[in-house]
């Protein structure tokens, strides 16, 4: 099952789970994501742009997460969501 969920400004009423992947994210959270955690049995890239497009940062599978997205550059930059059967890379 797809479900990677996204923790946005570390709040936990801000967390948002999406099944498969997201072109666009909400204009509520887009922007906001502080870290990421990765329920899905695939890998879930977060790019900076939307459809995904730009740099990204890639989270591995059942559980794989970045709990700093500042180390990534990734920080407040969140606008795509892509789910992968591949492994990162």
């Amino acid at each position: 099952m797809h479900r990677p969920e996204i923790d946005f400004g570390g709040q936990p009423w801000a967390k948002r789970v999406v099944d498969g992947s997201v072109k666009d994210l909400p204009s509520t959270i887009r922007d906001r994501g502080s870290s990421v955690r990765n329920n899905s049995d695939g890998t879930a890239r977060v790019y900076e742009r939307r459809n995904f497009a730009g740099r990204w940062v890639c989270v591995t599978r059942s559980g794989g997460s970045i709990h700093d997205l500042r180390g990534y550059n990734r920080n407040d930059r969140t606008r795509s969501l892509c789910i992968n059967r591949n492994d990162c890379g």
